[in-house]
C-alpha cells in the first residue's frame, strides 16, 4: 500500500548514514517498512530500491529470504508459538494443536476478528520457559492450554498494553549523536585508524613496557560475565558503573593495542559460539597492514536449546560494549557492527538503549574515554534465520543480502570479510569476557577453569530437568552429572525420572546417554567422546521421550533452515524429513531406517564425527547428527514404528 512515510525516510537516512555501504540498511529499513503498516508492502519494496539505488527485485530477493518479513496483513497480535526441541519436550505441540482449534484457524491463519494470527515457530530462545511463546516478539512463558486461552481473552480486551503492534520489533532506537560520531570507515579508507600509530608506538603509563598495568585481584566466586544478572539496573550505565564497568577499557587505553592482544591470546579464550577456536589466536589471522578491519558481533543466536546470549545481552549489555571496544582497540578496528537475533526485541532495545546512553557518557564514538581512540558501534537486528549464525553468512546478511555462507577459502572472514576487508567475527559470550581479562589478567582468567578449557562457560540447561535455567560454572572441571543433577543447577531429572539421554552441545551435536554423565565440561574430553559443547546447550530427555518424534523435531528443523545453496543439504534434509514423517505416521517401509542412515552418508561422508562435509557450511551435516545418535541408542523405538505385516497365503490359481 504505503511507500514510507516523511517520519521513516527521515529515520532511513539516518540509518543508511550509518553503513559504509548503504545496500546494508536494507534490512533495517524493512523493518522500518513492516512496523509502519505491519507487513512489507510492494511499494514500500520499491522506495526502499530508491533510497538504497538498487532495483526493488534485489530488495524482494532479500525479503523474501528471512521468516520475519511478511508480504501480507496479519492479525494484531502475532501469536508464535515455539515448537524448538526443548519446547517439543514439554508439550508445545500439543499447545500448537490446542491454540489451533480454541482460535478456530490453521497454524498461519487470521482470526476472523482479525486481532490474532497463529504460526508455529522454531526456538525462540527462551527454554527455560518451555512451553514458550512470543506475541509480536514479547515473551511469554510457560504456557498451558488454559494460560494460552486466558492470553487471547486479554489480548482481545486490550489488557496487554505493553505488546507494541505487529511489525514494531524493538521500541527503543539507537542514536548516534552526530557530534559523538567517529564516523563510517567505507571499504576504500587507506591505511589504519588516525589514532592507531600512535597508540601502537607509544602508550601511556605502563605502556613503555609494552605491558597492561597491573591486574587488579579476581573477586571471590566464580562468575565472570554473568556477575550483574540478578542486579535490577546492571542493564544501566549507573548500574554498570558502579560495579567497575568500564574499567577494563581505560586499562586497555593505558597499554599498547599489541599488549591487549597479547593478554587474551595468554587467557586461552576459546570462543563461546560453537566452534571453540582460540579468541585471541583467531585475532592474529587479520593480515598486516591491510585497512579498514572490522569487527561483527556475532547475537544471532539460534541454535534450538541456546538462549545463554540472549540473556547476556538483556541483563548486561553494557559488558558486551566493552568487549566491542577492547577488541576493536586490541586490532585498530575501524567499525563495530552489533547483529542481533531479529526475534530478541528485548534484548535489541537494551542494547540500545545501553549504546544511546554510553555515547552519551563519552565511551562509544569519539575521544572515547578523553583519548583520541574512537569507533562506532551501529546495532543491526536480523529478521529470523538460522543460517546467518555461521559467521560469513552473518556478514552476507549484514551485506544487505539472502544470508548463505560463502566458501572457505578464499572467505575467511579474518582475510575477506565484510565488504572484502579483513573481518573478526565473535560471539556475545566470548566477547562479554573481555573486560575481566583485561581487568583482572589472563592468568587469573586461566586460573579458573581447566588446562584446555580456561575460565568460566555459561551453558543452557533445558527439557527434563526440574530446574532449566542458564548457569555459569568453571570450564572443564564441572562435568555434566553436576550441572543436570546438582541442586545448584539442573537440580535432576523431572518428577524423579530417569535420564534416556541428552544433547551436550546444542541441536547440532551428537547425543549422549547416562554413561556421559561423568565427562567434564570441557572442549578435548567432549572432542574425544565424539561430540561438542558447541553451543553450551544442554537438552536433557527423560524416560519418557519419544525418540523418533524428538529425531524428527530436530530434523525438520533443519530442512526448514537450510538457505538452499547446497544440494546435498537442501535435498538431504527434505527427504530425511519426509522419511521420518512417513514412518511416524505409520506408513513407514521395511527398508526406511536403512534408507536414512544412507542419505546422511550422503550429506556427510562415513558419519562420523567432526564430520565430513560435502557442503559449504555445517548444517546439512548437523542434520544427520540426530539422525545417527538415534538409531545408535535406541534403534528399536523406530522400528516399533514400521507396520506389522501379516503374511497372506495367496490365493490358488483357476486354469
Amino acid at each position: 500500500m504505503a511507500r514510507l512515510s516523511d517520519e521513516n525516510v527521515k529515520l532511513a537516512a539516518e540509518i543508511i548514514g550509518r553503513y559504509p555501504v548503504a545496500r546494508s540498511a536494507l534490512i533495517p529499513l524493512l523493518h522500518v517498512a513492516q512496523a509502519q503498516v505491519g507487513y512489507v508492502s510492494d511499494e514500500a519494496m520499491e522506495h526502499i530500491a530508491e533510497l538504497l539505488d538498487t532495483t526493488p527485485s534485489e530488495v524482494l530477493s532479500t525479503c523474501s529470504f528471512y521468516e520475519m518479513f511478511k508480504r501480507s496483513p496479519g492479525g494484531t497480535y502475532r501469536v508464535n508459538i515455539c515448537r524448538g526441541i526443548s519446547c517439543h519436550l514439554l508439550g508445545s505441540d500439543e499447545l500448537i494443536e490446542h491454540a489451533a482449534e480454541s482460535l478456530g484457524v490453521p497454524v498461519g491463519g487470521t482470526t476472523d476478528d482479525g486481532k490474532i494470527t497463529l504460526e508455529a515457530v522454531e526456538c525462540v530462545a527462551a527454554c527455560t520457559e518451555a512451553p514458550c511463546l512470543q506475541v509480536n516478539y514479547r515473551y511469554v512463558g510457560g504456557v498451558a492450554t488454559e494460560d494460552f486461552d486466558r492470553l487471547v481473552t486479554g489480548l482481545r480486551n486490550g489488557a496487554h498494553p505493553e505488546v507494541p503492534s505487529h511489525g514494531t520489533v524493538a521500541t527503543v532506537r539507537q542514536r548516534i549523536p552526530p557530534a559523538r560520531a567517529a564516523g563510517v570507515s567505507v571499504p576504500s579508507t587507506p591505511g589504519p585508524p588516525a589514532w592507531w600509530e600512535r597508540h601502537r608506538a607509544n602508550g601511556e603509563g605502563d605502556a613503555a613496557a609494552g605491558t597492561l598495568p597491573e591486574p587488579e585481584p579476581a573477586p571471590p566466586g566464580e562468575m565472570i560475565v554473568t556477575a550483574r544478572r540478578d542486579l535490577h539496573d546492571g542493564h544501566t550505565l549507573e548500574g554498570y558503573l558502579r560495579t567497575g564497568g568500564y574499567e577494563g577499557l581505560r586499562r586497555a587505553l593505558a597499554a599498547p593495542p599489541a599488549a591487549v592482544h597479547a593478554e587474551v591470546r595468554s587467557a586461552s579464550l576459546l570462543g563461546r559460539g560453537g566452534a571453540g577456536f582460540p579468541a585471541g589466536v583467531k585475532w592474529g589471522f587479520c593480515p598486516p597492514k591491510v585497512w579498514p578491519r572490522y569487527l561483527v558481533v556475532n547475537g544471532d543466536e539460534s541454535e534450538p536449546g541456546t538462549y545463554k546470549d540472549r540473556l547476556l545481552m538483556e541483563s548486561d549489555p553494557h559488558q558486551l560494549i566493552e568487549g566491542c571496544l577492547i577488541a576493536c582497540y586490541a586490532l585498530g578496528l575501524s567499525q563495530c557492527f552489533l547483529y542481533v537475533r531479529g526475534e530478541m526485541a528485548l534484548a535489541a532495545e537494551r542494547i540500545a538503549a545501553a549504546l544511546n546512553e554510553a555515547y552519551a557518557a563519552g565511551y562509544v564514538g569519539s575521544g572515547i574515554c578523553g583519548s583520541d581512540f574512537g569507533t562506532d558501534i551501529v546495532l543491526h537486528s536480523g529478521a529470523g534465520a538460522y543460517i546467518v549464525g555461521e559467521e560469513t553468512a552473518l556478514i552476507e546478511s549484514l551485506e544487505g543480502n539472502r544470508g548463505m555462507p560463502r566458501l572457505k577459502p578464499p572467505f575467511f572472514p579474518a582475510a575477506v570479510g565484510l565488504y572484502g576487508r579483513p573481518t573478526i567475527v565473535n560471539n556475545v559470550e566470548t566477547l562479554s569476557n573481555l573486560p575481566w581479562i583485561v581487568t583482572h589478567g589472563a592468568a587469573a582468567f586461566v586460573g579458573r577453569g581447566a588446562e584446555q578449557s580456561a575460565g568460566t562457560r555459561v551453558f543452557a540447561v533445558s527439557g527434563h530437568v526440574r530446574t532449566p535455567g542458564t548457569f555459569e560454572v568453571p570450564f572443564g572441571t564441572t562435568t555434566f552429572r553436576e550441572i543436570i543433577c546438582d541442586e545448584r543447577y539442573g537440580g535432576g531429572i523431572r518428577d524423579g525420572g530417569d535420564l534416556k539421554a541428552f544433547i551436550p552441545g546444542g541441536a547440532s551435536a551428537p547425543w549422549f546417554t547416562a554413561e556421559h554423565l561423568d565427562l567434564p565440561l570441557d572442549k578435548a574430553a567432549v572432542d574425544a567422546a565424539g561430540s561438542m559443547l558447541g553451543s553450551g546447550a544442554i537438552v536433557v530427555m527423560d524416560s519418557t521421550t519419544d525418540i523418533p518424534r524428538a529425531t524428527h523435531n530436530l530434523v525438520r528443523f533443519f530442512a526448514r533452515e537450510s538457505c538452499g545453496k547446497c544440494t546435498p543439504c537442501r535435498e538431504g534434509t527434505s527427504w530425511l524429513e519426509v522419511i521420518l514423517e512417513r514412518l511416524l505416521a505409520g506408513r513407514g517401509r521395511p527398508g526406511d531406517l536403512d534408507l536414512l542412515t544412507d542419505v546422511c552418508d550422503n550429506i556427510s561422508p562415513g558419519l562420523s564425527w567432526p564430520p565430513r562435509m560435502t557442503t559449504i557450511c555445517p548444517l546439512g551435516p548437523s542434520a544427520a547428527s540426530p539422525i545417527v545418535s538415534a538409531l545408535r541408542d535406541f534403534r528399536g523405538e523406530f522400528e516399533a514404528y514400521l507396520p506389522r505385516r501379516i503374511p497372506v497365503a495367496a490365493a490358488p490359481v483357476t486354469p
